[in-house]
């Protein structure tokens, strides 16, 4: 199962919704197909108040930042096909995906609690389309030679925090976490985190791509999504 397919098949169960709407009054009395509706077609008031909802619920709740992305997957879909055609599209997702936790885990939504898609998508954007620059800048190089990484640069806790803690639950091995957090999150090349490793880029992309799977189908909720493989605890 792939991010895109995970995300498609996201839901909370019936006794995770029903907590949920005892916390949040904007959603008590609908379904969470009520709310995916409302989503699309609800005025943009309604809107702000779903979403905030769901922020103020996956600070506290993984999985419900798992439904949080759900439910922004269109625009997400929508974004990934403007401005990175260039990128795999599962790639693309996951450049968002990361982005957007971090943009979730620190939303102020009583500071901000208008135009919150917009405000929720535009990190998940500008990494995207970073993203794209660099893989158009590596498809164009003709030469053998690799970006480099600034070592002093800061990165933000949360997701690496997140990854750690797959780490610790025996999902992700700490080099594919490592492998994760250095081309998602620090902006290294795929290309020269493979020849670091000794991979060959395919290897490497694969590689990620598997340690991403277990990632996301650890995170995701348990229903309808596949258990997560064992992590593959070789070096890499």
């Amino acid at each position: 199962m792939n991010l895109e397919t995970a995300l498609e098949r996201t839901a909370p169960t019936n006794t995770q919704w029903h907590a949920w709407t005892l916390r949040e009054p904007s959603l008590a009395g609908h379904t969470y197909a009520d709310v995916r509706t409302e989503l699309r077609t609800g005025s943009q008031t309604r809107k702000d108040a779903i979403l905030g909802a769901l922020i103020r619920l996956a600070q506290a709740d993984h999985v419900a930042f798992g439904v949080t992305v759900a439910a922004l997957l269109p625009g997400l879909r929508h974004r990934a096909a403007q401005f990175a055609p260039c990128l795999d599209r599962q790639d693309a997702l996951a450049v968002m995906v990361l982005a957007l936790y971090e943009t979730t885990i620190g939303y102020d939504t009583a500071a901000r609690p208008r135009f919150v898609a917009g405000r929720l998508l535009a990190l998940p954007t500008r990494r995207l389309r970073r993203a794209a620059a660099r893989e158009r800048s590596w498809t164009l190089r003709s030469s053998e030679e690799v970006a480099v990484v600034n070592a002093g640069s800061t990165l933000d806790p949360s997701p690496s925090t997140m990854l750690m803690s797959a780490v610790e639950a025996g999902v992700l091995s700490v080099p594919d976490a490592q492998l994760i957090l250095d081309t998602r999150i620090a902006d290294m090349p795929l290309q020269e985190a493979a020849r670091r490793r000794g991979l060959r880029y395919d290897a490497a992309k694969k590689r990620r791509q598997r340690a991403e799977a277990r990632w996301i189908a650890w995170w995701l909720p348990d229903e309808g999504v596949a258990a997560a493989a064992p992590a593959d605890r070789g070096v890499a």
